[in-house]
């Protein structure tokens, strides 16, 4: 039986994960537990599996009181490092949105565990430095993102040596059909109504204005250790084919599944076993199509590119930005439109190419959200 280890546990991912531990009692147990702010699902995602170590990162902590059953309740602000290094677990799912969980994985790391990594933050800020740590650690890294499992099942069918470009799918989000002329003023509530996936408020804005596009590519090739030129992206309205692998024979391998989390989340679990899923098969017959990614319509994705050649802590300065970009959307502090041009400003006002450390991300992560919030205000 695999111990597992959550942070995260009452996000999307979290919650979809423990779905899949209670599909699985006989593969799987919970050991550790985190959340930063939902101490009510914390404490009752604990108490239903009786996790030995819970986490709660954030203010309001739940009571000891609150569980029925034993455990070590770790709170506070370093509560995250201290759980990764008190907990034992086979496999340490980063369900945490942002860089909190940098730290925490890097000794999860350490310890030898299998990273299921849903939070593509820590590759995207630090992607350099958190490879070279997975080569001193010998640790392995298995993804989650629907994306990068679908490469990661795909480069199972030929040497790594022999791949020509990773194709990455995206659905378009929630504006691929709106007229051009109305993305300036649309609204949040129609930005979360994604046409294909429940996820997160974050990452359904993210996929919006395809930002998680170019986060997705960025990690990609820090993970699959392939240089941007032979990364592509395509629109795929279905959101069936996951991705995509082309090798230097000209095949092309897809994954294709129904698009629901469950399936790379417990795939990350069991590699490189496959075991009965609560997903449900595709049905055949079906239709697939693939479009070129309009830039007009998704400037967000040209300037995460455009971050992501320049390197250095470039996108570690847009993932900063948009975390205070996207809470400004959905309180109506800004405009659609005002996220691209926010972004664009941030990479053009900084210079930060050149080689870092993990003391560089943290600093740069407050200095950019500091200063977009000072931008913000002003439009």
């Amino acid at each position: 039986m695999k111990k597992i280890a959550i942070i995260g546990v009452t996000g999307s991912i979290g919650s979809q994960a423990v779905d899949v531990i209670e599909k699985n009692p006989d593969l799987f147990s919970l050991t550790l537990v985190s959340s930063h702010s939902n101490a009510d699902k914390l404490v009752e995602v604990a108490n239903r599996h009786k996790v030995p170590i819970v986490c709660f990162s954030g203010k309001n902590p739940p009571s000891k009181d609150s569980f029925n059953y034993p455990c070590e309740l770790i709170t506070g602000e370093n509560a995250l490092v201290a759980a990764a290094e008190n907990a034992d677990y086979d496999v340490f799912l980063n369900a945490v949105v942002g860089i909190d969980a940098l730290r925490p994985t890097l000794i999860a790391m350490s310890k030898g565990a299998r990273i299921a990594l849903s939070n593509k933050e820590m590759l995207v800020s630090a992607g350099e430095y958190v490879m070279r740590m997975k080569d001193e650690f010998k640790s392995e890294i298995v993804p989650v993102d629907s994306e990068h499992s679908a490469i990661f099942q795909c480069l199972a069918a030929g040497r790594f040596s022999d791949v020509d470009a990773l194709i990455i799918t995206s659905s378009g989000g929630a504006f691929r059909d709106v007229p051009l002329d109305e993305l300036d003023n649309v609204s949040p509530e129609r930005a979360l109504a994604h046409p294909n996936w429940n996820m997160g408020k974050k990452i359904t804005i993210d996929c919006a204005t395809m930002v998680n596009k170019g986060f997705e590519v960025i990690e990609a090739k820090h993970l699959f250790r392939l240089p941007f030129e032979k990364i592509e992206t395509v629109l795929h309205r279905e959101s069936v084919v996951h991705s995509m692998v082309r090798f230097a024979d000209g095949a092309t391998i897809a994954q294709l599944s129904s698009p629901d989390m469950r399936l790379p989340i417990q795939y990350a679990f069991t590699y490189p076993e496959r075991v009965a899923s609560p997903v449900k098969p595709l049905k055949t017959p079906f239709s697939l199509t693939f479009e070129e990614i309009d830039l007009n319509r998704y400037p967000c994705f040209r300037i995460l590119l455009e971050a992501g050649k320049k390197g250095g802590l470039y996108p570690a300065a847009m993932l900063a930005a948009d975390a205070v970009l996207v809470p400004a959307y959905l309180e109506g502090a800004i405009k659609y439109s005002d996220i691209a041009k926010t972004l664009e400003i941030v990479l053009n006002e900084f210079s930060l190419k050149g080689e870092y450390g993990l003391a560089d991300v943290l600093r740069i992560n407050d200095e950019i959200e500091k200063y977009t919030r000072n931008v913000v205000k002003k439009l």
